[in-house]
């Protein structure tokens, strides 16, 4: 079984996948830099230079080619749960792990990013509201846990660990 991180940018994802990967061995993919090292270029410039259609695109057959493995710990880009598609793919080869903050906290953490092509459009606290509200049915639907993303890295690391240890 793969484990998927989920949830909006900031929360952690990158953080807890590489935990785990020290804490378990598996594999480590985090999809937002295997799509910029495919493209030779960063998210932002995919976005400007080819559009969200086309990035999405890139996450969907990415997401579809880690379904086939196993024991792949996967840093997901936030919005790769937008499809119904990835969701199906996740769910149907491993655990997906929400990782949730609140907006004030992501905001904290990523107020001096610019490198997060829809912070850009939806600037500041409000904007990331916004975009968590949007995201949030597909979150739910997609999720298989969900953890708290305002604890120590280390911690959420354990506490999945735990959790999978329940399944196996």
């Amino acid at each position: 079984m793969n484990i998927y991180l989920i949830g909006f940018m900031g929360v952690g994802k990158s953080t807890v996948a590489r935990i785990l990967n020290k804490k378990l061995g598996y594999k480590l993919i985090d999809t937002d830099k295997e799509i910029e090292s495919e493209e030779g270029m960063p998210v932002s410039e995919i976005f400007k230079m080819e559009g969200e259609e086309y990035f999405r695109g890139m996450e969907a057959y990415l997401i579809h080619k880690i379904a086939g493995q196993d024991k792949t710990i996967v840093s997901c880009g936030g919005g790769i749960i937008k499809s119904e598609d990835n969701i199906k793919e996740m769910r149907g080869s491993g655990y997906v792990i929400l990782l949730e903050a609140s907006p004030e906290v992501i905001y904290d953490r990523l107020k001096d990013d610019n490198t997060r092509p829809l912070l850009q459009k939806n600037p500041g606290i409000e904007g990331i509201r916004k975009l968590m509200k949007e995201r949030e049915e597909f979150y739910n639907k997609a999720y298989t846990h969900k953890f708290d993303a305002d604890k120590e890295p280390e911690q959420i690391a354990d506490d999945i660990i735990n959790i999978i240890g329940e399944f196996h």
